[in-house]
């Protein structure tokens, strides 16, 4: 068999009928990766003796979730999975609703805290429950998380910095019900649909374009991979402050926000021929790594190498010497992501799809006297 029932126990007292809790257990395991496209399900009958329910309660399951599209039954080949979309996966009975909310993060990184503490702040306010989960910085994994989410009849999803289904999608309808709940996405300039947004084009611009005013030309970056739509537009406003600086280019991608990352590509900008005497670092634990190199070096900052880095974290003003960063709002884009999501999920919608907040050069020690 290709189901794993062993832990599935029929609640005659539920709300949900059988047929309807036979339905959602299959639908659970299709979200969850467990049941996959054209694996066959248990005959009518073979489920109906294991479940020791009435062949016809299982034919009334099955035909549940033909009709939503997450099974075909074919004669002579029995019942085989689809491998249907999100929406198919939505529950059929949430009458009341789960007042749940799923939030994803891109990794176990110190920046989401605050921003996470103001997604939570709105949703005490309403009695919510956030439920948070890491992508890892997959796209792939994101959009898993979501179908899985979907499947557990949450109400709504904010995806931050993390790929995965447009909030777009949440405009269509299947049936005469919601397709998919409402996402609101944080951090991700290529998203359609209701998004929150950091200004990173002018992230960017003001580290290159204030280093250059200390007078170095090169100037280099440290940074995540360049296509990483959040990413590109910092790395856009980084060439642009260089223009207006005159300086010259210098950037070595890294493949995740870790310190041994910014380690990493501190020493590749340093074994150039002509290696830079700044340094731009897109990310708080990207800074520390390059803080820590140039300390295992022997260098002095910001004499040997000036550094800014992004976004303003409190150990920032506590290091030596005290870190340059480029601060954004967090908590702020938080309270109105889940604001906005509160909206969508009441029936009404923003008039605002797409808001982007200013963010601010945090001056101190790093990259030289003010």
């Amino acid at each position: 068999m290709h189901m794993n029932l062993s832990s599935f126990r029929l609640d005659p007292g539920s709300d949900l009928s059988i047929a309807g809790q036979i339905r959602a257990r299959i639908a659970l395991l299709v979200a969850d990766g467990e049941l996959k496209p054209g694996a066959p399900l248990p005959s009518v009958r073979t489920l109906s003796h294991q479940l020791g329910i009435n062949v016809n309660t299982v034919r009334a399951a099955y035909s549940q979730l033909e009709a939503d599209g997450l099974v075909r039954t074919r004669h002579g080949v029995g019942t085989i999975v689809l491998s249907g979309s999100a929406e198919h996966l939505v529950p059929r009975s949430r009458p009341l609703g789960s007042n749940t909310v799923g939030v994803l993060i891109a990794g176990m990184d110190p920046f989401y805290l605050s921003l996470v503490r103001g997604i939570e702040d709105v949703a005490a306010e309403h009695g919510t429950l956030v439920v948070i989960a890491d992508t890892r910085d997959s796209p792939a994994l994101a959009t898993a998380i979501i179908r899985r989410l979907i499947a557990r009849g949450v109400d709504g999803i904010i995806a931050v910095s993390a790929g995965g289904m447009d909030g777009g999608t949440s405009d269509r309808r299947l049936g005469d019900r919601k397709a998919i709940p409402p996402i609101v996405h944080v951090d991700q300039p290529d998203r359609k649909g209701y998004s929150l947004l950091f200004d990173g084009e002018q992230t960017g611009y003001v580290a290159s374009r204030h280093l250059g005013e200390h007078g170095h030309e090169a100037i280099g970056l440290v940074s995540a991979p360049l296509w990483w739509p959040n990413v590109k537009d910092i790395y856009e406003g980084y060439m642009r402050g260089l223009r207006e600086a005159g300086g010259r280019p210098l950037v070595s991608e890294v493949d995740a926000f870790t310190i041994e990352a910014g380690r990493t590509g501190l020493v590749q900008l340093l074994d150039l021929p002509d290696p830079p005497s700044a340094v731009f670092a897109p990310g708080e634990v990207l800074t520390l790594g390059v803080l820590q190199e140039a300390r295992a070096r022997g260098m002095q900052l910001p004499g040997d190498l000036a550094i800014i880095g992004y976004a303003d974290f409190p150990a920032a003003a506590l290091v030596d010497p005290p870190l340059t960063m480029v601060s954004v709002p967090a908590r702020e884009i938080g309270l109105r992501a889940m604001q906005t999501l509160q909206e969508l999920m009441a029936g009404r919608k923003p008039s605002r799809r797409r808001t982007v907040l200013d963010i601010e050069l945090v001056l101190r020690d790093s990259c030289g006297s003010h």
